[in-house]
């Protein structure tokens, strides 16, 4: 099969491109970027056909070089960039496009037989609109206000001519289906590989693997394990929050995050090795999530297979994944994930029956080959092979 895959920005360590990177070792298509930095992208990317988009020449504005600054946002923040998407006509033979994160998916725009995986709509542009707006400053605001708009436009037209949208849960699907007018949207959840979790033991620590971003809202998770701190009889027990940070604006919440920790046993690993990332995982107690709403979260999924028990907001894709009371818990304040972290650290048998049950859910149901099977269903039946 001839796949085309078109990801904006490959540089950043995400669920999101480990997926484009598990579809381009199953399937090795060309691979379509707005931006790839070898040091940053997951090593793996090295291995395949990476082509990066020339700029065009609205790029060259001030202004909008002023807005790439905060690429990291799911958004229109780098519209003259985006047009590329809109503009590129594939000039080789393919089977199938495969666009993955927005807006990609405006390929569609001047060619045909596009599958897209839909991580979620633009957070920035709609669900989470009111919320990351108060991120840029006034002047970002009003320039950034009438390219939204403009976004939304653009974003629906092109849905309605797509010929098939896979998402990564119900959550994704109810946003599209709202958003976009495209309630047909195909579930097919992201997998793991098992394999490479293990359960060395249960140490005394909480993990929260994290980007460090707002919408991860890593100060839920602070605040949970201060009150679990004042309700805990002894002072041994810790929280490790890690992730990657890159960019100036993750540096700043890594800061904001690292000054409401102060007092408490709350340490920060950032950019950790593969190596470290995996001792956290395999030796915590447990893994706490609180991101908002999150479309999916591969976290949930990277904890179970570890065999330790997770701890998340009722909200979004670990409603899907997690099965409360069996393999973690789902919970609706932090006062329930302080009183839930309470019961694990005191019933440590509970916490390893747990564990076991998350791996066992994973091994069934979470794997890159299920995934992948699905996916290439899907490749077929938009390329009617």
């Amino acid at each position: 099969m001839d796949l085309v895959v078109f990801e904006p920005r490959l540089s950043y360590r995400s669920g999101g491109t480990l997926n484009v990177l598990e579809i381009a070792n199953r399937f090795n298509p060309v691979i379509y970027t707005l931006e790839y930095d070898k040091q940053m992208a997951f090593p793996g990317y090295r291995e395949h056909d990476i082509r990066v988009i020339k700029p065009n020449l609205l790029e060259s504005n001030a202004i909008f070089r002023s807005f790439a600054k905060n690429r990291h946002d799911a958004g229109p923040v780098t519209g003259a960039s985006y047009i590329n998407f809109l503009k590129m006509k594939i000039d080789h033979d393919y089977d199938v496009l495969n666009p993955h994160g927005v807006p990609s998916e405006w390929i569609r725009n001047r060619n045909r037989r596009v599958c897209w995986y839909c991580h979620t709509p633009s957070r920035l542009a709609f669900d989470l609109h009111d919320f990351s707006i108060k991120k840029f400053n006034p002047v970002q605001r009003l320039a950034m206000e009438p390219q939204l708009a403009l976004f939304r436009l653009i974003d629906r037209h092109i849905a309605k001519k797509i010929e098939k949208i896979c998402v990564n849960s119900s959550n994704t699907k109810e946003r599209v289906s709202k958003y976009l007018h495209r309630p047909d949207a195909e579930i097919v959840r992201p997998g793991i590989t098992p394999e490479r979790f293990s359960c060395e033991s249960y140490e005394k620590f909480f993990f929260y693997p994290s980007r460090m971003v707002p919408e991860k809202r890593i100060e839920y998770t602070i605040e949970a394990f201060k009150k679990f701190s004042r309700s805990n009889k002894t002072k041994d027990w810790k929280l490790i929050i890690s992730g990657y940070v890159q960019n100036k604006q993750e540096e700043a919440y890594l800061r904001h995050l690292a000054v409401i920790s102060k007092g408490s046993n709350i340490s920060f690993a950032k950019n950790p090795s593969n190596s470290e990332f995996s001792g956290f995982y395999s030796n915590c107690y447990s893994v706490l999530f609180s991101a908002m709403n999150e479309d999916w979260g591969n976290i949930p999924l990277e904890g179970m297979a570890s065999s330790k028990p997770v701890i998340s907001v009722n909200e979004g894709g670990p409603r899907e994944s997690i099965v409360d009371g069996k393999t973690g818990y789902l919970v609706n304040s932090t006062d329930e994930m302080a009183d839930r972290m309470i019961y694990l650290a005191d019933h440590p048998d509970i916490c390893e029956q747990m564990g076991k049950a998350g791996r066992k859910r994973v091994e069934q149901n979470y794997t890159w080959k299920i995934f992948l099977d699905r996916m290439e269903k899907a490749f077929k039946e938009t390329a009617k092979m």
